[in-house]
This record gives structure tokens, C-alpha cells and sequence, in this order.
């Protein structure tokens, strides 16, 4: 990326707040014991594994986050959503992969990386009967802080017994201090909290390149655009598949209906618009089940053709 795209995200993103200036905490009802909601975790199977998806919060994202799209036509897709108007509540999902004897994670949850309405995925993780050390990889989808920033706390590893398994190109792009001198100011924090959570695993760090079996019956897939080497990751066992597609979508009412919009945090926005329009043409042609770590919560179902667009279909409760 060169320093006029570097300086085109970082006004993009500066226009629409989504930094920390996004977060702006919402007040729940309570209930008589004081809490806002369950633990915000749900189980799905895919063959013999068991896939849990945990939440870590949710950001707001304004139409002046979005390219493609102009305000009018976002609160429309809003209100067709039959959600409320002004800035959509983009969830942050990650995932939970028990396979055999193995407990894997897909991406982290944001740590203390962007404010209060995110950092929640440890305590949901608990509560779902997992703890840190249980964790035998870590598979991040990209290097963003709400994928990566709850892996690390105070540049010491969460998951102290995980393999680290990162792309090749988001690793190179993250840890290159040409880049980061080059990025906007708000932007420095990213390339800083990267290279904090791959220093923090050390040599437990696994480069991987491509599409490639990154563990018995889970493939890396390659999506780039959002960052150079954003990846999902497929999920096979007894004939069943599971595709966790990470940043393919951000704001569903908007980007399914048109897949040509994009996000200010594109890396690539060209070729962002050009993975989601492929992608999204496969999954319906296959009839492959979704994991979307920005989907409404728990972020899995289907998708299906919606006029010249798209729409999710979530998943149904399993009875497991």
C-alpha cells in the first residue's frame, strides 16, 4: 500500500470515527440481579466438532465509515433491517474449535484495545467452560486490534500454551516500520499493537502462506483486501463444512444488498469489494454455512440471493 492509500484510509477513518471515537456506550435495561445479559455464547456442530461462538461486544459503525454508500441510503437500509436508525451495531464475534482432543481459538476479541462496548470475549469464554491455558492454537483471520487485542495483556501472551498462527503478508505488512511511519497517527496504534502479540508468543509463532491445512480438518482460505493477508478458515469433518469468513461483511444490511461497498479500514478496497463478490457467489452456490466475525451474534448461517444483492440467513438453535 502506498502513502497516498495509507493517507486515504487514515481520512476515511478519521471521517467516521471508527476508532475510539465510535464507542459509544449504551445503557441496558437491567434485570432484578443486575445484569445486562447472559453469557453471550452459543454451540454449533459441524461433523464431529464442536464450533462455540463467543462474543467480545459490539462497535457502532456510521455511514461515513462506508464507501458506497450515502446517509440517506444507509438509515434505508437500517429501517429495512427493522433496526433502529443511526449507526449500526456491528457485533465482534470470535470462535472456539473443539476437534479430537484439540481446543482451538479463530481470532481473540479486542482486549482493551477500543472501549467499553468490546473486551468481553475472556469472560464469555470462561463462562463457557474454557480457560486460556486450555487453548492449543490461536488462528487470526488478520491482525486488526479486534482480533488480536485480547490475545495480549501487558505484552505478556493470554493464551500461554497456543501456537500463533498469523498470514505471511499481514505479519510482513503489520511489522514493517516503513509502513507504520508512513500511516496516519490514528492508525500507528495498529501496526504497535500487531507487533506487541507477535512478539508475545515468541517462538510459538507459526507463519503460514496460502491455502493450507493448518490443523487436522481446518484449511486456511485466502480473502485479501481488508488487509493484505486476511484468510478464513474452513472447517471439514464427516462431510460438513464451516466457513469462518472473518471481515468479509461489517455491516450487513448494507454491504449484502450492494457487495461493492466498503469499509474506511480496507487496505485494499478494490480488491475487498472483488473477494466479497466472489466469495459471496460461492457460498450460495454450495450452500456452505458462514461464520462472520461481524455478523449479527452468534454470526452463523447462510446466505442467500436477495434481488441483484444478497441477505444472511442465520442459523437455528441446534439441540446439541
Amino acid at each position: 500500500m502506498n502513502r497516498r492509500e495509507l493517507l486515504k484510509l487514515g481520512t476515511a477513518t478519521a471521517l467516521s470515527g471508527v476508532t475510539l471515537s465510535l464507542l459509544r456506550p449504551v445503557a441496558f435495561a437491567q434485570n432484578a440481579q443486575g445484569t445486562a445479559q447472559v453469557a453471550a455464547a452459543q454451540r454449533f456442530k459441524v461433523g464431529d466438532m464442536i464450533v462455540t461462538a463467543l462474543s467480545d461486544g459490539y462497535l457502532e459503525i456510521g455511514a461515513s465509515a462506508l464507501v458506497g454508500v450515502s446517509e440517506e441510503d444507509f438509515q434505508a437500509a437500517l429501517n429495512t433491517a427493522f433496526l433502529k436508525p443511526g449507526a449500526y451495531i456491528a457485533s465482534v464475534n470470535a470462535f472456539v474449535v473443539e476437534s479430537g482432543s484439540n481446543t482451538y481459538m479463530i481470532d481473540a476479541g479486542t482486549g482493551s484495545a477500543l472501549g467499553p462496548t468490546v473486551g468481553r470475549l475472556a469472560d464469555n469464554l470462561s463462562k463457557s467452560g474454557y480457560q486460556p491455558s486450555s487453548i492449543s492454537a490461536l488462528f487470526t483471520t488478520h491482525l486488526h486490534p479486534d482480533h488480536v487485542g485480547g490475545c495480549v495483556k501487558d505484552g505478556k501472551a493470554v493464551f500461554d500454551n497456543a501456537e500463533f498462527i498469523v498470514t505471511k503478508d499481514d505479519r510482513a505488512f503489520w511489522t514493517d516500520a516503513g509502513k507504520r511511519s508512513e500511516a496516519p497517527e490514528q492508525m500507528q496504534p495498529f501496526f504497535d499493537l500487531a507487533t506487541s502479540a507477535l512478539k508475545a508468543y515468541g517462538n510459538r509463532l507459526r507463519e503460514i502462506s496460502g491455502e493450507t491445512e493448518v490443523a487436522p480438518g481446518i484449511t486456511s482460505v485466502p480473502l485479501p483486501g481488508h488487509t493484505p493477508g486476511h484468510t478464513g478458515y474452513r472447517l471439514t469433518s464427516d462431510n460438513e463444512t464451516m466457513l469462518v469468513w472473518a471481515d468479509i461483511v461489517h455491516v450487513a444490511p448494507a454491504q449484502l444488498p450492494n457487495p461493492d461497498v466498503t469499509i474506511g479500514f480496507d487496505i485494499d478496497p478494490t480488491q475487498a469489494a472483488k473477494t466479497r463478490k466472489t466469495l459471496l457467489e460461492q457460498v450460495v452456490a454450495d450452500r456452505i454455512l458462514i461464520a462472520g466475525a461481524h455478523l449479527p451474534f452468534p454470526g452463523i448461517g447462510h446466505i442467500e440471493k436477495a434481488g441483484e444483492g444478497y441477505r444472511f440467513v442465520p442459523a437455528d438453535w441446534q439441540y446439541l
